[in-house]
């Protein structure tokens, strides 16, 4: 039995709100049908990020570090998702090769970087641009 054998299955339907942006993190989610959308907003202006489907991962930043949600998510059709813990995470890492483990751990780190450069930018085009 692999360890997402044991992961909770949530359903959203069409239209429900599943991560609030500024919420803090707590979950990661990976969707098993349906689809969702990946949006900030700012007043009145909304700035769609991503369309997600099937075996998409979506909170996985904010979970690595601990942080609040950058972006809004809300499923555009009815959806099933798995709900990933930071523990049902860590275990999953602890059973993973330790050459797979730093690979993940580089590029979370390198994508940190690239975030951290891109809030910091002054060319983009919507001020608190982030990833989920």
């Amino acid at each position: 039995m692999s360890i997402a054998d044991e992961l909770q299955i949530l359903e959203f339907k069409a239209g429900e709100r599943i991560i609030s942006q500024g919420e803090q993190s707590e979950k990661t989610y990976m969707v098993l049908s349906g689809k969702v959308r990946v949006f900030m907003e700012d007043g009145t202006k909304i700035v769609e990020l991503a369309t997600l489907g099937e075996d998409e991962i979506f909170g996985e930043s904010a979970i690595f570090n601990g942080e609040a949600y950058g972006a809004n998510v809300a499923a555009l059709e009815n959806c099933e998702l798995y709900v990933i813990t930071k523990d049902s995470l860590n275990d999953m890492l602890k059973s993973t090769d330790p050459i797979i483990r730093a690979l993940i751990q580089m590029l979370i780190a390198r994508l940190n970087a690239t975030n951290e450069a891109l809030l910091k930018s002054e060319t983009r085009e919507f001020i608190d641009v982030a990833l989920i």
